[in-house]
């Protein structure tokens, strides 16, 4: 199966593989997307990118050999703006699942993700690849209307507790077709 480089581009953006001394730093960027709880009902994991490096976050019957966690950062002046987290080959092998992806709210609204989706998707695609997939939380509006313009058109099912309230939660899983 091929794989995204430990490396690639798009006209604003470097997208890399994690290297040990950046985890601190990535961890503060990923802290930052703590306000998602409200949304997504997960408890925050103060090592959640150490986790990740050292172990992937895989699906089931997943292998770290197809597992990629990569720092987002500017191409001008090399700083780290958000993390991306993803998996070849989940759920078939013709497919990319989209484990976790964060642009700094600071930095959000200035095209830096629809970029990255589009290097991401353009690759993904060269590559062989059919779909990407995302779960995204319903709560999540801003994300849901980022994916839907991102062309993630298709829903492949509705995951979580049946009623709502402040205390229950629900995904979807998006795909976007290559």
């Amino acid at each position: 199966m091929k794989q995204l480089p430990a490396e690639w581009k798009s006209d604003r953006l470097v997208i890399s593989n994690v290297q040990e001394f950046e985890i601190p730093e990535l961890q503060s960027i990923c802290d930052s997307s703590r306000y998602l709880q409200q949304w997504d009902g997960r408890e925050h994991d103060p090592d959640y990118v150490k986790k990740c490096f050292e172990e992937g976050n895989l699906p089931p019957g997943g292998m770290l050999e197809n597992y990629r966690i990569q720092s987002i950062r500017t191409a001008k002046d090399h700083r780290k703006i958000g993390l991306l987290s993803l998996y070849h080959g989940y759920p078939s092998a013709d497919s990319v699942y989209l484990e976790f992806i964060y642009i700094q709210s600071e930095i959000q609204k200035q095209g830096y993700g629809q970029e990255m989706i589009h290097a991401l998707t353009h690759n993904l695609s060269e590559l062989g690849y059919k779909e990407i997939r995302i779960n995204v939380a319903l709560k999540n509006w801003p994300a849901l209307r980022f994916w839907i313009k991102s062309g993630f058109d298709q829903i492949s099912g509705i995951y979580g507790d049946l009623e709502h309230s402040d205390t229950t939660f629900a995904n979807t899983e998006l795909i976007k077709t290559l």
